[in-house]
């Protein structure tokens, strides 16, 4: 029975290739011992080459020294190559926020990642069952989780999979029984100080009094929010190109007013998704965080909110995800030649030439906002370029009077958190260019216009 469950599952989830290469992580227990004894069973049929990897926690002294010592004569008498590792508390304390189970288990992930490179396995097979999963789900549960973690845990996730997560502990235990199979008992298993053990023996239990098949039940419930949670990632892959504004290692954009159409709960899977993108997973994420942005952007302005490991900066156009914090806006000035000048901190550069009106040097593409021409009679000389300060005024061409170029700013649709980086050119008494966006009406060229200042700025990294 237990053998046909598992060939079904190998089946539907593509576990396993001919010719794989197989790490099997053995720790000495029931299910661990009876998932080496199917896949040397199966290893003939599949063409399996198998390595077995055991990790000596050290929890409990002479005890984990006997496990270590039973799964090594077990290794010996199959004649399977075996990879072993004993770990001190030092090493666990490293990722002790995680707690001691957490802890455990980034350790125990560390050392199969590095024992199936050492050995060129292409998989790496781990005893959890449809229990196991079960409880997953019931404490993933606790926590408030999502589709993800109602979903448990995958057969697959990358080279590693799981052969037995379809039958039950007592499929395992009659299936040990059965084929005279020896195992080590470990007592922490028992130990109710573990939350994961009181939902073992107490809550599943209970829940085996309403229904009988009561892991089964909860596995398909687990099956159906796994095709939620792929459902949602079609749904915010298919969207992401629409909304996605910018993208890098560390940082994500989206546009805004695209964004803000999405339905409230289409906006929080985005957000979900960029988040994943920007940290490299979303452990501490919770609904709470990606509320907080969409406060934000119901407010219709700007603003900044700093989450678990991501910083989000909201702003008219974008709203933008990064795993560093936004730099600060500070005030800067420099002075600038005739010739090209490079602002490499500010990431752009700017070229001025003077030339006489109707030369061959005075032609400029008009529709290009980063060149512009002025009458150089009218600029008070010499030049220097700067950030905004706080009661700029400045006349844009096509106006007579100044305004303020904080208004200017809002009118021409500049985001809030980039208006201290738009360079300002000026001379001694006013601003010539708000860089990039428009020229001073106070310098437009006129027909008494003699001599040309030919200003071009290019971006640089």
């Amino acid at each position: 029975m237990l053998l046909k469950a598992v060939k079904e599952t190998l089946r539907t989830h593509e576990m396993l290739d001919p010719d794989d290469r197989v790490l099997v992580a053995v720790s000495g227990g029931i299910d661990s011992i009876v998932l080496l004894h199917v896949l040397r069973l199966l290893s003939d049929d599949l063409r399996l080459s198998l390595v077995i990897a055991h990790l000596n926690h050290g929890w409990r002294g002479d005890t984990s020294d006997d496990d270590a010592r039973f799964v090594a004569s077990l290794a010996q008498e199959a004649g399977l190559e075996i990879l072993t590792e004993r770990i001190d508390a030092a090493e666990l304390d490293v990722h002790r926020s995680r707690g001691s189970e957490g802890a455990a288990r980034e350790v125990r992930r560390r050392f199969l990642a590095e024992a199936a490179d050492a050995v060129a396995a292409t998989r790496i097979a781990l005893g959890h069952t449809a229990n196991d999963r079960a409880e997953t789900i019931l404490f993933n549960l606790t926590r408030g989780t999502g589709s993800a973690g109602l979903a448990g845990i995958d057969p697959i996730n990358e080279r590693i999979v799981r052969p037995l997560i379809a039958v039950t502990r007592d499929d395992v235990r009659a299936y040990a029984q059965d084929n005279n199979l020896v195992w080590r008992e470990d007592a922490t298993n028992e130990d109710l100080a573990f939350a994961r053990n009181r939902i073992r023996h107490r809550v599943l239990p209970e829940l085996e009094q309403v229904n009988a098949r009561a892991v089964e039940a909860i596995c398909r419930a687990g099956d159906l929010a796994a095709e939620a949670q792929r459902a949602e990632a079609f749904l915010v892959s298919a969207l992401w190109e629409d909304v996605a504004l910018f993208e890098e290692p560390g940082e994500v954009r989206f546009r805004r007013p695209e964004f803000a159409e999405l339905p409230l709960e289409v906006q929080c899977l985005v957000l979900r998704d960029g988040f994943r993108r920007v940290r490299g997973d979303l452990d501490g994420i919770e609904r709470c965080h990606a509320r907080a942005v969409l406060d934000l952007l119901g407010r219709d302005g700007h603003g900044d909110v700093d989450l678990p490991r991501v910083h989000v900066r909201v702003d008219r156009t974008a709203v933008s995800l990064s795993a560093s914090p936004f730099p600060a806006s500070t005030a800067w000035e420099a002075a600038v030649e005739i010739g090209c000048t490079t602002f490499a901190e500010r990431g752009f550069a700017l070229d001025l030439k003077l030339v006489d009106h109707g030369s061959s040097d005075g032609g400029i593409a008009c529709s290009d906002p980063a060149i512009e021409a002025a009458d150089a009679d009218r600029i008070a000389f010499p030049l220097h370029v700067r950030s905004r300060r706080v009661g700029d005024r400045f006349t844009p061409l096509g106006m007579d009077r100044p305004i303020k170029l904080k208004d200017f700013l809002i009118n021409e649709r500049v985001p809030f958190f980039t208006r201290d980086n738009v360079p300002l050119l000026c001379d001694r008494e006013k601003i010539l260019w708000v860089v990039g966006v428009r020229l001073s009406n106070e310098i437009r060229l006129a027909e008494a216009t003699r001599r040309l200042l030919i200003m071009r700025m290019e971006r640089v990294s």
